[in-house]
């Protein structure tokens, strides 16, 4: 009788203290994560060196922080919806705390969200419909966290009451078991439109994030063609399931707004850093300058390069050397080029009707409109990306002139 009390009173013992959740004893970093927010009291009653807090709700958090050893906290980080920006952490001081607005997490999984918003549940296997899984929000802080998880407490409903910190959490979901190295490339620079091949290394299977400008997420070394600056996460894993985690950012460059004028004899180009004049598509040597004057009947266009190394060709003058009148009433103008909704047609003409078809790359029609005028947009955003062909028919005298088409 007397052993058996004495195992049961061992066994509520050590029931007691793994209840308590804590994940590594000699770990730093809590974490308090639910959905429907509240007024949370942290009291920190444990003289742990080095604490730093992770926080994470889809509503309105009010946190209070507590305790003899309140000034062992080092760090505060709040990571989840905070759009009305009305989140609070108080007492201790405010340049130890960051807010953040749903960022990005660092560990892609097809269950959870793509941006620290809410966690709430303590099963690795449950799909959480909308909030992040356990294990993103455990991988966000503890990459962000310097050190190691101490608990975790996660719970759907809302924050009320004082919770001790020697209590421990309820999930007790530590760092990935093991770990590898994951290399994804050096930040590169593109120009809009333009793509660049991204290397990992580190793992035998890879999976990006986002996908969203990428050709393949699942392939080692995508090309990417974001259409603004993106960082791309890329979580590799070995044969044994052991991953990590990297990242690498894609600077995108905007083209220059390649512009075309003509006053007098003389061409003029803006828009750009460098210029380099054409005559019928082909290069004129030395014609380098911001101005031009033709000394050939021809079409004539200027490729303005910016600053930053990226290139686009202005729309096409029509230029009659020998009549310098009809020059100037024979100015077409096509912009932007490439064009993504809408594109704008100038021909200065005036009192003149036009007839303007919309062609593909192998020439057939696709739209025709007639009595332009002298200027007119056409909305070019049900077309799919590629190249297309202005024609202007001006009284007979038929000019064709090449746009591109960028998607979205």
């Amino acid at each position: 009788m007397y052993f058996s009390l004495f195992c049961t009173a061992l066994f509520l013992c050590i029931q007691n203290v793994t209840g308590q959740g804590i994940c590594n004893p000699g770990g730093n970093i809590i974490v308090y994560s639910n959905y429907d927010g509240g007024n949370l009291t942290i009291n920190i009653n444990e003289n742990i060196p080095n604490i730093r807090l992770g926080l994470c709700s889809y509503e309105d958090l009010h946190v209070t922080i507590t305790g003899t050893y309140a000034g062992n906290i080092v760090e505060v980080l709040y990571a989840g919806y905070n759009n009305d920006g009305t989140t609070s952490v108080t007492g201790v001081d405010a340049g130890l705390v960051s807010i953040l607005n749903f960022p990005p997490v660092y560990l892609y999984d097809p269950d959870g969200y793509p941006y620290m918003i809410c966690a709430y549940e303590c099963d690795t296997a449950y799909v959480p419909g909308g909030c992040n899984t356990v294990d993103q929000a455990i991988d966000y802080f503890s990459t962000e966290l310097d050190g190691s998880i101490r608990y975790s407490y996660m719970q759907y409903g809302v924050w009320s009451g004082t919770y001790n910190m020697d209590a421990g959490g309820n999930c007790c979901y530590g760092a990935t078991a093991c770990a590898i190295t994951v290399e994804a490339g050096q930040d590169a620079v593109i120009c809009a439109g333009d793509s660049v091949q991204l290397n990992a290394d580190g793992g035998s299977v890879f999976s990006w994030f986002p996908v969203s400008g990428l050709s393949d997420a699942s392939m080692q070394n995508p090309y990417a063609y974001p259409e603004t600056t993106t960082t791309y996460y890329v979580t590799g894993t070995d044969a044994d399931g052991c991953s990590g985690v990297d990242s690498v950012t894609v600077y995108v460059e905007p083209l220059p707004v390649a512009g075309i004028y003509v006053s007098g004899d003389t061409l003029f180009a803006t828009g750009g850093g460098t210029y380099q004049w054409l005559q019928d598509g082909t290069v004129i040597t030395d014609a380098t300058d911001d101005q031009y004057i033709p000394t050939e009947n021809g079409n004539y266009s200027v490729i303005v390069t910016s600053p930053g190394g990226c290139s686009s060709e202005s729309g096409i003058v029509v230029v009659l050397v020998n009549a310098i009148t009809q020059a100037n009433k024979y100015t077409v103008s096509v912009y932007p080029n490439p064009a993504r909704d809408i594109l704008h047609v100038e021909t200065g003409i005036q009192d003149k009707d036009i007839m303007l078809k919309i062609l593909d790359n192998n020439g057939r029609t696709l739209r025709v409109l007639t009595g332009i005028g002298s200027s007119t947009e056409l909305f070019v955003d049900d077309l799919p990306s590629g190249m297309y062909f202005i024609e202007l028919d001006i009284q007979g005298y038929k000019e064709r002139i090449p746009f591109m088409r960028m998607a979205h």
